[in-house]
């Protein structure tokens, strides 16, 4: 796989998730809900949205209740099969809040504790049912008949190289520069030293990392040491540098939030561009900074290349995301998520003042569980197969782990935080190619142990997360919803 398409892949990954996350934040972040159940509407989500969109009678192997074959009722018109998807996935929304508050109903006024204890609980017992009921949806055997809408129109292309390339790939580098211009505004705020001396950590390391794996005879695995050498010697050199400059950015630094998302950018940018840019230098291959530049533009769709549905599909979620991004912001922003945010800090203080907290706290379950529900029908339509082994309580601790990276109550730290996760998880799987495939199980273990020391690292420095809580601007005269 070229790397401009793994880099679609992992974004499709981190757009679903985040949207995932969000819902969680809504939940955990601005109400203090405590729900490590959140799983369970990713699921619902998921099912309700595949059962709705797909006909019945689609394959032999399908065990399950019949869908309903929504994505085919209009056929008629244009554009309809993306229009039923859309109904179904509405409808999967609706599900996820439903059972959400039919579970929040007798659950809500638990304790913090007892709570989160009791959604993993119902959770379990949700995964559990869907995996044994093989009438309900097919059980362990899953579902394959998972509806992708608009797949029928891709791949796409002018037949025209240079027109295709302008088409697909001018937005490309759009895209990117509104990500950079956005990263150079959360990082401005840092002091020049602390700057340089991150930028020096980071280079370092990945230095280190670039010696180790591409000079692989030095380690010996079998006895799980290295052998000292020029190449070795270098490599642990360049680590202690990095953790020597690293330590003294991160007590020298005015806003570790802006110098943990400076290495961040750093790490991305010599992942994503330094392999096509040696290549370019030690052989001349322009190709492949090309392709990732342009990653929107793929060269395999016919002669002239073209958009494939991938491509497409990332900006579909991207869409949705930003959508409902936009109505989380517009609810916290609003008195209605000052309410919100009352009760996360300090139950009884809205009480007295008469709000009905508990009804504030079933309304806040529903709408992070309705979100759920959305990635859930993307994540079905994306992957194409599901089954109960992918919604395991883990799932939920992923969401976890990048609301607090990013910052709690914070939206835009939510999608940060999601994308620093989903990199460290599968962006550093291409390291997987060189070791030995017996060693597949242990490195997987390594990256979630990376993962936990980032982790350790920002609540030790940052507990607040690498942007903290987000400011609030109430105004109803733009759009704010009164709560009187």
């Amino acid at each position: 796989m070229a790397l401009a398409d793994f880099f679609i892949s992992l974004l499709t990954f981190v757009t679903i998730y985040s949207l995932f996350a969000l819902g969680l934040n809504v939940k955990f972040g601005f109400t203090g809900l405590i729900d490590f159940g959140h799983v369970a509407y990713f699921m619902i989500g998921a099912y309700v949205t595949v059962f709705l969109a797909m006909p019945a009678g689609v394959s032999n192997t399908y065990e399950g209740i019949a869908g309903l074959g929504l994505a085919t009722a209009f056929a008629g018109i244009p554009g309809g099969d993306l229009l039923g998807w859309l109904v179904a996935l509405v409808l999967g929304m609706a599900a996820a809040a439903l059972v959400s508050l039919l579970v929040g109903i007798p659950t809500i006024r638990l304790r913090e504790d007892y709570l989160a204890i009791t959604a993993l609980g119902i959770a379990t017992i949700l995964n559990a049912v869907f995996h044994n009921e093989r009438w309900l949806f097919n059980g362990s055997f899953g579902i394959r008949e998972v509806h992708e809408p608009l797949s029928g129109a891709f791949p796409v292309g002018t037949g025209n190289f240079q027109l295709n390339l302008l088409l697909f790939g001018l937005p490309s580098v759009a895209i990117l520069g509104y990500a950079a211009y956005r990263t150079a505004k959360l990082v401005r705020p840092l002091d020049a030293r602390p700057a340089l001396l991150g930028t020096g950590a980071t280079l370092a390391l990945a230095g280190s990392v670039v010696f180790v794996i591409t000079t692989m005879t030095g380690l010996v695995v079998d006895l799980g040491v290295f052998v000292l050498n020029v190449d070795n010697t270098i490599a642990f050199l360049l680590l202690v540098a990095a953790v020597v400059m690293g330590r003294q950015a991160l007590r020298e630094a005015n806003d570790i939030g802006a110098l943990l998302t400076l290495a961040s950018a750093l790490l991305f940018g010599l992942w994503y561009f330094g392999q096509p840019l040696v290549a370019l230098v030690t052989e001349g291959e322009t190709a492949g900074i090309l392709l990732n530049l342009f990653w929107l533009y793929d060269p395999s769709v016919g002669t002239a290349g073209g958009m494939d549905y991938d491509r497409f599909f990332f900006l579909f979620t991207l869409v949705l995301l930003a959508g409902a991004y936009w109505w989380v912001q517009r609810t916290v922003n609003s008195p209605y998520g000052r309410v919100l945010r009352a009760v996360r800090d300090d139950e009884t203080v809205p009480e007295a003042l008469g709000k009905p907290t508990f009804r504030y706290k079933i309304q806040s379950l529903m709408f992070g569980s309705a979100l759920a529900g959305a990635a859930g029908g993307l994540w079905a339509a994306n992957i194409g197969f599901i089954d109960p082994t992918q919604f395991a309580a883990t799932v939920t601790f992923f969401a976890y782990t990048a609301v607090i990276i990013g910052g709690t109550a914070n939206n835009r730290g939510v999608i940060l935080g999601t994308a620093v996760f989903w990199v460290i998880n599968s962006g550093t799987r291409f390291l997987d190619d060189f070791f030995p495939s017996q060693y597949a199980q242990q490195l997987a273990a390594l990256r979630l142990i990376l993962i936990g020391v980032i982790l350790i690292v920002i609540l030790y420095y940052r507990p607040e997360g690498m942007l903290g809580e987000q400011d609030y601007d109430i105004d109803i005269g733009r759009g704010g919803v009164r709560d009187d």
